[in-house]
């Protein structure tokens, strides 16, 4: 069992590294919806580019919440802890993050700083979502 895990984990290690360029090749789905609600004039206002962000990170937090799962569930012991560690460290930074972005956005005046923040908050889970479906990924090279 050991084997397993260790292989497992370079598998996850080695994914990690080429998941940037594989990302980029794969169609996201939330990111289309993002994109077309952008592009469509009903929502050319700062608050409705700030309604776009909003629903594509809540779909974005709902697909990472299904990965993670998916991923305890399927992990070796040890390899589960310490994804649930990586996910409490990454809660933890996402909302320091939040802070100081929000310390640096309230020193901007003017309404394009919204959706930009918004836009920054987006691109932080969406990362951290596409990593942990990345590592699903690789658990359905070899099956279960």
């Amino acid at each position: 069992m050991r084997i397993r895990g260790g292989r497992i984990a370079i598998l996850l290690f080695l994914h990690g590294l080429a998941l940037p360029a594989f990302a980029a090749a794969v169609q996201d789905p939330t990111e289309q919806t993002l994109n077309a609600c952008l592009n469509d004039p009903e929502h050319g206002s700062t608050g409705g580019q700030d309604e776009c962000e909003a629903a594509a990170l809540a779909s974005y937090d709902k697909r990472m919440n299904v990965a993670y799962s998916k991923l305890i569930k399927s992990l070796l012991a040890q390899a589960g802890q310490d994804l649930k560690a990586a996910q409490r460290a990454w809660i933890s930074y996402r909302d320091l993050e939040a802070r100081a972005r929000g310390g640096l956005f309230e020193t901007r005046q003017g309404t394009m700083y919204a959706p930009m923040q918004a836009d920054a908050e987006t691109d932080l889970t969406r990362d951290r979502t596409l990593l942990l479906e990345g590592y699903l990924r690789v658990l359905e090279i070899d099956g279960p």
